[in-house]
Protein backbone atom coordinates (compact mmCIF):
# COMPACT_ATOMS: atom_id res chain seq x y z
CA UNK A 1 0.00 0.00 0.00
CA UNK A 2 1.39 3.44 -0.82
CA UNK A 3 1.79 5.84 1.80
CA UNK A 4 -0.55 8.18 3.26
CA UNK A 5 1.08 11.88 4.14
CA UNK A 6 0.10 15.56 4.55
CA UNK A 7 2.77 18.10 3.40
CA UNK A 8 2.92 22.09 4.00
CA UNK A 9 6.40 22.14 2.67
CA UNK A 10 6.35 20.28 -0.82
CA UNK A 11 6.54 22.90 -3.66
CA UNK A 12 3.79 23.10 -6.49
CA UNK A 13 6.44 21.40 -9.01
CA UNK A 14 7.31 18.70 -6.56
CA UNK A 15 3.76 18.32 -5.93
CA UNK A 16 2.59 17.85 -9.92
CA UNK A 17 5.53 15.25 -10.39
CA UNK A 18 4.04 13.21 -7.76
CA UNK A 19 2.80 10.35 -9.41
CA UNK A 20 -0.65 9.92 -8.02
CA UNK A 21 -3.56 11.11 -9.41
CA UNK A 22 -5.46 14.79 -9.05
CA UNK A 23 -8.44 15.94 -10.21
CA UNK A 24 -6.92 17.54 -13.72
CA UNK A 25 -6.00 13.78 -14.19
CA UNK A 26 -9.63 12.82 -13.65
CA UNK A 27 -10.95 15.48 -16.07
CA UNK A 28 -8.30 14.14 -18.56
CA UNK A 29 -9.35 10.30 -17.99
CA UNK A 30 -13.37 11.15 -18.59
CA UNK A 31 -12.07 12.21 -21.99
CA UNK A 32 -9.17 9.84 -22.60
CA UNK A 33 -7.17 7.34 -20.17
CA UNK A 34 -4.44 7.92 -22.71
CA UNK A 35 -4.31 11.43 -22.06
CA UNK A 36 -2.51 10.90 -18.94
CA UNK A 37 0.54 9.57 -20.66
CA UNK A 38 0.16 12.50 -23.80
CA UNK A 39 0.38 15.18 -21.25
CA UNK A 40 3.77 14.09 -19.55
CA UNK A 41 5.37 13.45 -23.33
CA UNK A 42 3.80 16.31 -25.30
CA UNK A 43 5.78 19.18 -25.44
CA UNK A 44 4.26 23.05 -24.23
CA UNK A 45 4.25 25.83 -26.13
CA UNK A 46 5.90 28.03 -23.19
CA UNK A 47 5.59 31.26 -25.10
CA UNK A 48 1.60 30.86 -25.30
CA UNK A 49 1.00 30.67 -21.16
CA UNK A 50 0.69 34.05 -20.03
CA UNK A 51 -2.97 32.92 -19.67
CA UNK A 52 -1.80 30.86 -17.14
CA UNK A 53 1.06 32.33 -15.38
CA UNK A 54 -1.60 35.42 -14.76
CA UNK A 55 -4.04 32.83 -13.05
CA UNK A 56 -0.97 31.86 -10.88
CA UNK A 57 0.42 35.26 -10.08
CA UNK A 58 -3.18 35.49 -8.92
CA UNK A 59 -3.31 32.34 -6.60
CA UNK A 60 0.30 33.90 -5.36
CA UNK A 61 -0.65 37.27 -4.27
CA UNK A 62 -3.59 35.89 -2.40
CA UNK A 63 -2.12 32.97 -1.11
CA UNK A 64 1.79 33.17 -1.12
CA UNK A 65 2.63 36.73 -1.16
CA UNK A 66 6.50 35.55 -1.12
CA UNK A 67 6.28 33.44 -3.97
CA UNK A 68 4.89 36.61 -5.36
CA UNK A 69 8.23 38.10 -4.53
CA UNK A 70 10.48 34.88 -5.51
CA UNK A 71 8.99 33.69 -8.96
CA UNK A 72 7.01 37.07 -10.46
CA UNK A 73 8.32 40.73 -11.98
CA UNK A 74 6.51 43.31 -13.45
CA UNK A 75 7.61 44.48 -17.04
CA UNK A 76 9.24 47.97 -17.13
CA UNK A 77 7.12 50.44 -19.02
CA UNK A 78 10.18 50.54 -21.34
CA UNK A 79 10.15 51.57 -25.26
CA UNK A 80 11.66 48.71 -27.34
CA UNK A 81 12.35 50.42 -30.42
CA UNK A 82 14.36 52.42 -28.90
CA UNK A 83 18.11 52.47 -27.95
CA UNK A 84 17.54 53.63 -23.78
CA UNK A 85 14.31 51.25 -24.00
CA UNK A 86 16.28 48.30 -25.49
CA UNK A 87 19.12 48.58 -22.92
CA UNK A 88 16.48 48.86 -20.37
CA UNK A 89 14.59 45.45 -21.02
CA UNK A 90 17.82 44.22 -21.51
CA UNK A 91 18.81 44.94 -18.12
CA UNK A 92 15.51 43.54 -17.21
CA UNK A 93 16.18 40.32 -18.33
CA UNK A 94 19.43 39.41 -17.02
CA UNK A 95 18.60 40.68 -13.76
CA UNK A 96 15.16 38.55 -13.82
CA UNK A 97 16.03 35.45 -15.22
CA UNK A 98 14.30 32.21 -14.46
CA UNK A 99 11.12 34.63 -13.31
CA UNK A 100 7.84 34.26 -14.92
CA UNK A 101 7.61 37.97 -16.40
CA UNK A 102 3.89 40.40 -16.31
CA UNK A 103 3.34 42.40 -18.66
CA UNK A 104 3.22 46.08 -16.82
CA UNK A 105 -0.17 46.29 -17.19
CA UNK A 106 -1.70 42.60 -16.49
CA UNK A 107 0.94 43.61 -12.94
CA UNK A 108 -1.14 46.71 -12.63
CA UNK A 109 -4.67 44.72 -13.09
CA UNK A 110 -3.31 42.09 -10.50
CA UNK A 111 -2.64 44.59 -7.79
CA UNK A 112 -6.34 45.97 -8.17
CA UNK A 113 -8.02 42.55 -8.25
CA UNK A 114 -6.43 41.63 -4.83
CA UNK A 115 -7.87 45.40 -3.34
CA UNK A 116 -10.88 44.36 -4.41
CA UNK A 117 -11.30 40.44 -3.34
CA UNK A 118 -9.44 42.37 0.12
CA UNK A 119 -12.57 44.86 -0.07
CA UNK A 120 -14.91 42.07 0.01
CA UNK A 121 -15.82 41.35 3.89
CA UNK A 122 -16.19 37.61 3.70
CA UNK A 123 -12.90 37.44 1.17
CA UNK A 124 -10.92 39.05 3.82
CA UNK A 125 -12.23 37.46 6.12
CA UNK A 126 -11.15 33.93 4.49
CA UNK A 127 -8.07 34.92 3.82
CA UNK A 128 -7.04 36.77 6.69
CA UNK A 129 -8.10 33.72 9.08
CA UNK A 130 -5.35 31.85 10.69
CA UNK A 131 -4.78 28.44 8.17
CA UNK A 132 -2.53 26.76 5.85
CA UNK A 133 -2.29 27.59 2.22
CA UNK A 134 -1.44 25.21 -0.47
CA UNK A 135 -0.80 22.25 1.51
CA UNK A 136 -0.39 18.54 0.18
CA UNK A 137 -2.29 15.39 0.65
CA UNK A 138 -1.78 11.95 -0.26
CA UNK A 139 -3.43 8.80 0.19
CA UNK A 140 -4.21 6.09 -1.65
CA UNK A 141 -8.39 5.42 -2.83
CA UNK A 142 -9.77 1.87 -1.31
CA UNK A 143 -11.87 0.48 -3.77
CA UNK A 144 -9.34 1.01 -7.27
CA UNK A 145 -6.00 0.90 -5.09
CA UNK A 146 -5.34 3.92 -6.73
CA UNK A 147 -2.72 6.97 -5.20
CA UNK A 148 -4.69 9.90 -5.32
CA UNK A 149 -3.97 13.83 -4.15
CA UNK A 150 -5.35 17.06 -4.10
CA UNK A 151 -3.58 20.97 -3.22
CA UNK A 152 -6.07 23.07 -1.17
CA UNK A 153 -5.64 26.61 -2.42
CA UNK A 154 -6.69 27.50 1.26
CA UNK A 155 -7.76 25.40 4.31
CA UNK A 156 -9.19 26.85 7.75
CA UNK A 157 -9.00 23.43 9.85
CA UNK A 158 -11.05 25.74 12.82
CA UNK A 159 -13.77 26.06 10.45
CA UNK A 160 -13.75 23.01 8.91
CA UNK A 161 -13.58 25.17 5.31
CA UNK A 162 -11.30 24.48 2.40
CA UNK A 163 -11.22 27.70 -0.06
CA UNK A 164 -10.54 27.47 -3.84
CA UNK A 165 -9.71 30.54 -5.68
CA UNK A 166 -10.85 30.84 -9.19
CA UNK A 167 -11.08 33.65 -11.82
CA UNK A 168 -14.00 34.31 -14.16
CA UNK A 169 -14.80 36.15 -16.94
CA UNK A 170 -18.23 36.82 -15.55
CA UNK A 171 -19.75 36.04 -12.15
CA UNK A 172 -23.18 35.73 -13.42
CA UNK A 173 -22.01 32.69 -15.92
CA UNK A 174 -20.16 31.50 -13.41
CA UNK A 175 -22.09 28.56 -12.89
CA UNK A 176 -21.18 27.55 -16.37
CA UNK A 177 -17.52 26.97 -15.64
CA UNK A 178 -18.74 24.97 -12.84
CA UNK A 179 -20.08 22.55 -15.33
CA UNK A 180 -17.39 22.69 -17.69
CA UNK A 181 -14.40 23.05 -15.48
CA UNK A 182 -15.69 20.20 -13.57
CA UNK A 183 -15.87 22.18 -10.25
CA UNK A 184 -18.64 19.98 -8.90
CA UNK A 185 -15.88 16.96 -9.34
CA UNK A 186 -13.12 19.21 -7.46
CA UNK A 187 -15.10 19.87 -4.25
CA UNK A 188 -16.36 16.59 -3.08
CA UNK A 189 -12.76 15.02 -4.11
CA UNK A 190 -11.00 17.47 -2.21
CA UNK A 191 -13.22 17.48 1.08
CA UNK A 192 -13.15 13.47 0.83
CA UNK A 193 -9.17 13.33 0.43
CA UNK A 194 -9.06 15.71 3.64
CA UNK A 195 -11.29 13.50 5.15
CA UNK A 196 -8.53 10.90 5.06
CA UNK A 197 -7.02 12.89 7.65
CA UNK A 198 -9.30 14.46 9.76
CA UNK A 199 -12.76 15.67 9.78
CA UNK A 200 -14.51 16.25 6.18
CA UNK A 201 -14.72 19.92 5.33
CA UNK A 202 -17.02 22.33 3.41
CA UNK A 203 -15.40 23.68 0.43
CA UNK A 204 -16.01 27.51 -0.96
CA UNK A 205 -15.10 28.74 -3.96
CA UNK A 206 -13.75 32.49 -3.27
CA UNK A 207 -14.71 33.80 -7.07
CA UNK A 208 -12.96 36.91 -8.90
CA UNK A 209 -13.64 38.59 -12.26
CA UNK A 210 -11.40 39.07 -14.55
CA UNK A 211 -13.38 41.60 -16.66
CA UNK A 212 -13.83 45.08 -15.35
CA UNK A 213 -17.59 46.40 -14.24
CA UNK A 214 -17.69 49.94 -13.56
CA UNK A 215 -14.25 50.47 -12.78
CA UNK A 216 -14.08 47.59 -10.30
CA UNK A 217 -13.37 43.78 -10.36
CA UNK A 218 -16.37 41.83 -8.43
CA UNK A 219 -15.66 39.11 -5.97
CA UNK A 220 -17.93 36.35 -4.31
CA UNK A 221 -17.51 33.85 -2.11
CA UNK A 222 -20.17 30.77 -3.01
CA UNK A 223 -20.55 26.88 -1.63
CA UNK A 224 -22.00 24.54 -4.50
CA UNK A 225 -25.56 23.30 -4.18
CA UNK A 226 -25.14 19.54 -2.26
CA UNK A 227 -27.08 18.16 -5.10
CA UNK A 228 -24.47 19.11 -7.60
CA UNK A 229 -21.47 17.91 -4.80
CA UNK A 230 -22.96 14.67 -4.96
CA UNK A 231 -23.35 14.18 -8.79
CA UNK A 232 -19.38 15.22 -8.73
CA UNK A 233 -18.84 11.91 -6.59
CA UNK A 234 -20.71 9.70 -8.66
CA UNK A 235 -18.76 11.23 -11.79
CA UNK A 236 -15.29 11.03 -9.73
CA UNK A 237 -15.96 7.45 -8.73
CA UNK A 238 -16.75 6.93 -11.97
CA UNK A 239 -13.41 8.07 -13.62
CA UNK A 240 -11.51 5.41 -11.08
CA UNK A 241 -13.18 2.56 -12.00
CA UNK A 242 -12.60 3.52 -15.64
CA UNK A 243 -9.11 4.53 -14.74
CA UNK A 244 -8.65 0.93 -12.83
CA UNK A 245 -10.20 -0.88 -15.94
CA UNK A 246 -7.58 1.10 -17.96
CA UNK A 247 -4.40 0.09 -16.16
CA UNK A 248 -5.95 -4.00 -16.24
CA UNK A 249 -5.76 -3.82 -19.63
CA UNK A 250 -2.07 -3.10 -19.69
CA UNK A 251 -2.11 -1.46 -22.96
CA UNK A 252 -3.71 0.13 -25.67
CA UNK A 253 -7.29 -1.22 -26.59
CA UNK A 254 -9.06 -1.09 -29.92
CA UNK A 255 -12.06 -0.41 -27.08
CA UNK A 256 -12.60 3.02 -28.18
CA UNK A 257 -14.78 5.65 -26.05
CA UNK A 258 -18.06 7.17 -27.45
CA UNK A 259 -17.59 11.01 -27.66
CA UNK A 260 -19.55 12.48 -24.66
CA UNK A 261 -22.05 14.92 -26.06
CA UNK A 262 -24.31 17.45 -24.14
CA UNK A 263 -27.36 16.00 -23.16
CA UNK A 264 -29.47 17.93 -24.64
CA UNK A 265 -28.50 17.08 -27.84
CA UNK A 266 -28.77 13.67 -26.96
CA UNK A 267 -32.45 13.93 -25.58
CA UNK A 268 -33.39 15.69 -29.13
CA UNK A 269 -32.12 12.51 -31.08
CA UNK A 270 -34.20 10.45 -28.90
CA UNK A 271 -37.00 12.38 -29.45
CA UNK A 272 -36.08 12.47 -33.02
CA UNK A 273 -36.09 8.59 -32.33
CA UNK A 274 -39.55 8.19 -30.77
CA UNK A 275 -40.89 10.09 -33.51
CA UNK A 276 -40.07 7.96 -36.23
CA UNK A 277 -40.91 4.89 -34.59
Amino acid sequence: MSEQFYSTAMTSAEYHAHHALGKSSLDMVRNDPHALAWSKLCERDTEKMQALDFGDAMHAILLEPDRLKSEFVAMPEADGRTKEGKAIKEAFYAENSGKKILAADDYKKLVLMFDSVMSHPQARELLEAEGISEGSYFWQDKETGIDLKCRPDREIESLRLLVDVKTTDSLKKFCYSVEDYRYYVQDPFYCDGVAQFKDKPTMLFLVVQKTIDCGRYPVMVKRLPEEAIIEGRKCYRSDLNKYKRFLDAGKPTTDYDELIMHYRFIDHCMEGMEISL
